[in-house]
């Protein structure tokens, strides 16, 4: 673990440190972590509202069951329908494209 031994202090306005602030609480980060993981360029992420992690959590269950799906057409019980798969496998792609966002 690095131990923290150095200060460093800069001034804002009083805007921006309610900015700040809210940023920090927004991200469950003090506004010490959330400063420095901004100015390092590390990564700050915004916890999920419920209502995102309901459209989050459903966004999971889709791409699960579509893959489900895509992997029956593509089984013998089908007969394989191109359109069909290649419509399901760009859907699984942009879900999953939209599930990584999230996770970033």
């Amino acid at each position: 673990m690095n131990v923290r031994t150095k200060y460093i202090s800069f001034r804002v306005s009083n805007i921006e440190k309610q900015a700040i602030a809210l940023a920090a609480k927004e991200c469950g980060l003090s506004t010490s972590e959330y400063s420095r993981r901004a100015a390092l360029n590390m990564k700050v992420t915004l916890r999920f509202s419920p209502e995102e992690m309901k459209v989050y959590k459903n966004l999971h269950v889709y791409h699960r069951n579509f893959k489900a799906i895509s992997n029956l057409v593509k089984s013998d019980y089908f007969k394989k329908n191109d359109t069909i798969l290649l419509e399901l496998e760009e859907l699984i792609k942009l879900i999953k494209g939209h599930l990584e966002k999230f996770e970033q």
